[in-house]
């Protein structure tokens, strides 16, 4: 059996939809209001219902979701929040910031209760503050209470993309949460710190056999029209602005492959799978 897949604030779907895709997963639905992305998702997912925005996901669990939901289907749940509200290179306004979707996710996964949830931002959510002025860390800490309340064990790695000769250069924290009802055999667990460095350290060993380099190629960078094709779009001067700001939101599915392949490995170590997953 495939684990189903819930994917939030999915944009364009190059991360964790992509990854998932490659991993054997298999994608129920996903979540996003940009017209250009939605236009992608579909192009790039087709047959797969965008629930559209991630603060209707909630009520919409016990209506459209709700089979999945009855019959114990929705394994994990993917999302990649917004990092406007916590990045170090903005106002870093925590929960004050109207773009903030974590709320969402987080009642998302509380209300389906997945086996498993996966999550990526920027580094700075570890750092911010849950509102202005109150101490640093607060609302990562905030987000670890919440998912603990809701029953599940969390651990979360950040890591470069450049790692992968991405190019998307950035760092990003994961963050894998996995319910406590699950009860992996913890004693027998690989640390997820380990696991992503011996990954990265093969990537770069490939990378440097081919001699690949991370960054923009020149091409891109000389016509940002050519972010259509990765995209799969012709290019339009029209939609130019918002291919850059989707390509620019882009994750690397080899870095949400971190993550999903993190959870993988817990599902094997479940006294009672998820399901057998074939790979």
């Amino acid at each position: 059996m495939q684990l189903t897949q819930l994917d939030l604030c999915s944009g364009v779907g190059a991360g964790f939809c992509l990854a998932g895709l490659q991993h054997g997963f298999k994608l129920i639905g996903t979540a996003e209001i940009d017209e250009y992305c939605s236009g992608i998702l579909k192009l790039r997912y087709p047959g797969i219902h965008n629930y559209g925005n991630v603060r209707d996901i909630p009520r919409l669990a016990k209506q459209r979701l709700g089979y999945y939901m009855h019959s114990n289907r929705i394994d994990i749940i993917t999302a990649s929040p917004p990092c406007p509200p916590f990045s170090t290179e903005g106002q870093r306004l925590g929960g004050a910031d109207e773009r903030d979707c974590f709320p969402a996710v987080l009642e998302t996964i509380g209300e389906l209760q997945p086996r498993f949830a996966a999550i990526e931002n920027v580094p700075g959510l570890i750092t911010c503050p849950d509102y202005p002025g109150q101490p640093t860390g607060s609302y990562f800490r905030g987000v670890v209470y919440t998912l603990d309340l809701f029953g599940y064990d969390a651990e979360w790695l950040t890591i470069g993309s450049g790692h992968f000769a991405s190019p998307y250069i950035r760092e990003r924290v994961l963050l894998v949460a996995i319910a406590r009802s699950l009860k992996p055999q913890w004693e027998r667990a690989a640390s997820w710190t380990d696991q992503a460095r011996s990954r990265t350290e093969e990537v770069r060993l490939n990378k440097q056999r081919r001699g690949i380099k991370p960054g923009y190629p020149l091409s891109v960078v000389r016509n940002p029209g050519n972010l259509a094709r990765p995209l799969g779009v012709p290019s339009r001067d029209g939609i130019i602005r918002r291919m850059r700001q989707a390509a620019g939101n882009l994750l690397d599915p080899r870095v949400a492959a971190i993550a999903l392949n993190r959870v993988l490995y817990l599902n094997s170590l479940c006294r009672q799978p998820a399901a057998s997953y074939q790979g």
